[in-house]
């Protein structure tokens, strides 16, 4: 089976809105070890003709140098979330969104509209992640299946934080990063951006244990498929946040837990 025969059995139709969150690195090894040719570029390519004209794919660029003071360059900041995002940063047919934090390559039919707004609150419904769960978007997950990841769902899926600053949580608060930001045309400007930042006064991580992801795969809303081994999860974006703030909105330690 190669890519595309895998990619098909997903529920993926033209107009969809897809997000991929990836850690290649083992499936490029398997590959190479199974002697098949995988390429990175194909399998944007794949996705671009799956979602059509139409269609509008995100690809996570996100970059930690604003947090330590560094000034961030829309065209030449890398990404620290993957090597999807670099190889898509270098692509004609790629913008890349305002966020110096939490930035998205991307392309299709609304790449103009999202990447041109100013959105400076990293997880406001205004954000990219907003589009995502207004538009009913879809997220393509590629070897982050949490049995991998101390069955923590949340690697790869940063839409918690989206719902964490909708209730409020009191875990979390509204911080300012202040620094130096080189559009698209180079020009430098000061910014500010909110982030809505852990309290390091509290100890605690991230971790939704697998009666999630059973209650999801139940509810039909994240679909499992193997390539060589490896787990591809397509998860339908809007149906799981309304789970999740239904449960956060009830309980509101239900995304942590706490250090020993």
């Amino acid at each position: 089976m190669n890519l595309e025969s895998l990619l098909n059995k997903f529920k993926i139709k033209k107009g969809d809105k897809i997000i991929v969150s990836s850690d290649l690195l083992r499936l490029m090894l398997k590959s190479k070890k199974k002697e098949i040719n995988f390429d990175a570029n194909n399998l944007i390519d794949i996705l671009k003709k799956k979602i059509g004209k139409k269609g509008t794919l995100f690809i996570p660029t996100f970059n930690w140098d604003f947090f330590k003071g560094k000034s961030f360059h829309l065209n030449k900041s890398v990404s620290h979330s993957g090597s999807l995002g670099n190889i898509a940063l270098k692509r004609k047919d790629f913008l890349r969104s305002f966020n110096p934090i939490y930035s998205f390559a991307i392309t299709g039919r609304d790449k103009e509209k999202i990447c041109n707004q100013k959105h400076v609150d990293c997880f406001s419904l205004n954000s990219p992640f907003g589009y995502l769960i207004k538009n009913k978007g879809k997220n393509l997950f590629i070897d982050l299946h949490y049995k991998n990841l101390d069955e923590n769902l949340f690697i790869g899926f940063p839409f918690h934080h989206v719902i964490e600053q909708a209730v409020r949580v009191p875990y979390r608060y509204k911080k300012e990063f202040k620094g130096f930001y080189f559009n698209s045309k180079n020009i430098k400007k000061k910014l500010k951006i909110k982030f809505y930042a852990h309290d390091l006064k509290l100890k605690y991580r991230v971790f939704i244990r697998r009666k999630l992801y059973n209650e999801l795969k139940k509810k039909k809303i994240i679909q499992n498929e193997k390539f060589h081994g490896i787990n591809f999860d397509l998860l339908n974006i809007k149906k799981t946040y309304d789970i999740l703030k239904r449960d956060l909105s009830t309980k509101m330690n239900f995304f942590i837990k706490k250090y020993p």
